[in-house]
Formats: C-alpha cells, structure tokens, sequence
C-alpha cells in the first residue's frame, strides 16, 4: 500500500512541476487580402519580452515570454496589418539565473481607406 501511494505522489509532483513548463500558444493574425493594403507605406516594428529563471528552477515570466512580446507588437501596430514576423529567441547567463528574451520583428502596412461615392 505504501508503494502504491508512493507512485501516486511521485506521478502528481512531476505532472505538476511539467505542467507548469507550457505556456500559452499565440496565433499570430490573419489572412489579409493584399488588394486592401497600402503596400508603399510599410514600416518596420519591434516586440521584446524577456524572462528569468532564478537559480536555474524558478521561472520568472519565462512562460509568456511570445504571447507578450506580441502584444507588444499589436501595440506599436495601432490599426495596421502584421505580415512577415520574424521571431528570435535568445538567451543568456546572469549571475544567479537565466535570462530569456523573445524578439519579434514585423512589417506593418496601412489599410486602404475606400474610395468616397
């Protein structure tokens, strides 16, 4: 019986400690009909987020580093339409941890304002 219970705790803290490696999925836009889109005034934007992980075991903002980082992106879009994101993942070495960074680079066009009757 002691065994069985023993599993059981075993089986629940790793589904615990890996559910909390998955973080939220981003669907990134639309399909946009190009004939709507004022293609000679695109701009270039950026989207960062970044991330911690202390110690090498706690995740701090690690998770929703892409979902944020697009957010971001939105933000800097106002009313335009993303195309061509470039995502660029990186990371390195602090003293006490690990930092994440999540890059996201895009073109943003204007819609085409429709032509007065």
């Amino acid at each position: 019986m002691k065994n069985i219970l023993k599993s059981c705790l075993v089986i629940l803290a790793a589904s615990a400690m890996l559910a909390g490696c998955a973080g939220p999925s981003v669907r990134m836009g639309n399909v946009t009909d190009q004939s709507q889109l004022d293609l000679t005034k695109g701009r270039t934007i950026y989207g960062n987020a970044a991330g911690f992980q202390l110690l090498l075991l706690i995740p701090i903002a690690v998770n929703g580093r892409q979902e944020r980082a697009y957010q971001d992106l939105l933000a800097q879009a106002g009313d335009d339409v993303i195309t061509n994101v470039k995502i660029t993942e990186s990371w390195g070495y602090a003293f006490v941890g690990t930092i994440y960074q999540t890059k996201l680079e895009a073109t943003a066009y204007p819609r085409l304002k429709p032509a007065a009757k």
